[in-house]
């Protein structure tokens, strides 16, 4: 089963261009990454999904030049490695989701010691400091001990510092995992200002929601090969077409089997996934009121993206048992 499927590539806008790369860790049996080819688009915050151990990390390595690239091609923003390694490491900057700054020091001596690690002036240091923190919602406790910030403010740290070199090219690993809704607020807010300045963000998650909301474009990487790419609209459209989405105004277990023939899949206290074409709308809502149920919200023609994330990945475990 071939379940690699591209949406509207639009491969003449690329920022980044990974070209038919394998990669393979010393001992593995298997390759971590096996003929990857994936476009990011210029400006566009790209999401790379998959499951842990899917390779994400690995991709993230090389295009960062963190690790050795072994095979194919990767250019980023015209420049290839790994003969330009030092050029694209000075337009781009990793936020890794491990820590990576000192508990000891203060928020702002940690902002002063990594500006001073890219070279800084003062004067220069002083000003990204402030938009860092601006931009990440740190303002008000630079003056804090980094130890003593709370899980969402380590992160918002943690992304202050991968943007004081004002990278034109920004890897986002995990950014927003185990964080309070606020900071989780605060940091999405930030990843759409840098978009917005024409910041190119590559962006891995397991938040599909989240993915769907932020993300322009993504790829699906599952056991080391790439099973999806193109762009969130046209993807949530495509996969689509019968998607019928409703939210109710109070729950009503006495629809599942009137729906049946539709496909339909409760997925929540009130809400419901069906399988429905346009010409079939008019007859559910007949059989939704006469059942006595209000619709409150009702969408038709778009996917959720966690449901074609759920179905590929289980399409292609399938199709890895009957290859073995």
């Amino acid at each position: 089963m071939n379940t690699l499927r591209a949406i509207d590539a639009a491969p003449d806008s690329a920022c980044i261009r990974v070209r038919n790369v394998t990669h393979r860790y010393r001992r593995a049996t298997r390759d971590a990454l096996h003929d990857i080819t994936i476009d990011i688009p210029r400006g566009s915050i790209f999401g790379l999904l998959g499951p842990n151990g899917a390779g994400k990390s690995s991709l993230l390595g090389l295009l960062s030049g963190s690790l050795a690239l072994q095979s194919g091609a990767i250019s980023i923003a015209g420049a290839a490695l790994p003969g330009d390694a030092r050029r694209i490491k000075g337009t781009s900057a990793v936020v890794p989701q491990e820590y990576a700054f000192y508990e000891d020091l203060s928020g702002r001596e940690n902002l002063d010691y990594f500006a001073g690690t890219y070279g800084l002036a003062r004067a220069q240091t002083n000003v990204r400091i402030e938009r860092c923190a601006r931009i990440c919602r740190l303002t008000d406790v630079l003056a804090q001990r980094a130890g003593d910030y709370s899980g969402g403010l380590k992160r918002r740290l943690n992304m202050a510092i991968g943007l004081l070199n004002e990278p034109q090219i920004l890897y986002l690993d995990e950014p927003t995992v185990g964080i309070d809704a606020e900071s989780r607020r605060y940091i999405v807010e930030a990843i759409r200002e840098l978009r917005g300045t024409g910041v190119t963000i590559v962006y891995t998650s397991h938040y599909m929601e989240e993915v769907e909301q932020l993300c322009d474009a993504i790829a699906v990487i599952d056991r080391g090969r790439l099973m999806l790419q193109g762009s969130m609209e046209s993807l949530l459209q495509h996969e689509g077409e019968k998607a019928l989405f409703l939210r109710l105004e109070n729950p009503a277990e006495n629809l599942a089997e009137p729906l049946a023939r539709y496909r339909a899949e409760h997925v929540g206290y009130r809400d419901w996934n069906l399988d429905v074409t346009l010409d079939q709308l008019p007859e559910v809502l007949r059989v939704i009121a006469q059942h006595g149920a209000r619709i409150e919200r009702l969408q038709h023609g778009v996917s959720r993206l966690e449901k074609i994330y759920l179905q590929l990945l289980a399409d292609g475990a399938a199709s890895e048992s009957v290859q073995s």
